[in-house]
């Protein structure tokens, strides 16, 4: 089974990073993520799989390939809204996030409206790009069940 689902007018945020806060009354670390824009990243991918996995819960093992698409920087275009020549197709700034980070965050969006754990995820191909309009930011995600019992070489 494939399932492709869009994210649009959101820009993908990434999590692992952490923010020391204090303590709590055991006295144990509280930790914040960093990217405040996580919880609405994650929420939405949650939201457009459930629209998309209408079988329910994927069980099998998964491949995803996404593209996680940003907006390009003023500094890409001249004055007059033309696309300056020779400006990158995918992203190096460390503005943006790492790919492994937004990888990260994707599957914990995923998890619990397309499938049951991230765990099932056996096989992953991301990339990061540029995108001309601001309302195409957000990703583009294929999610395809693998048979365990037959793979193609």
């Amino acid at each position: 089974m494939e399932y492709i689902i869009q994210i649009k007018g959101i820009e993908a945020a990434p999590q692992g990073s952490k923010k020391f806060v204090g303590r709590n009354i055991k006295g144990q670390p509280m930790m914040i993520d960093t990217c405040k824009r996580l919880k609405s990243w994650r929420d939405q991918v949650g939201i457009m799989a459930k629209l998309v996995c209408v079988d329910g819960i994927i069980e099998e093992p998964v491949s995803i390939e996404v593209t996680f698409w940003f907006k390009r920087p003023k500094s890409h275009y001249y004055a007059n809204g033309q696309l300056r020549q020779y400006q990158p197709v995918y992203i190096t700034s460390q503005k943006k996030g790492d790919l492994d980070k937004l990888c990260r965050s994707l599957n914990d969006g995923l998890t619990g409206s397309a499938f049951a754990d991230d765990k099932q995820v056996v096989k992953m191909v991301a990339e990061k790009k540029y995108c001309d309009l601001e309302s195409q930011t957000g990703a583009t995600i294929k999610i395809t069940t693998i048979d365990q019992n037959y793979e193609k070489n």
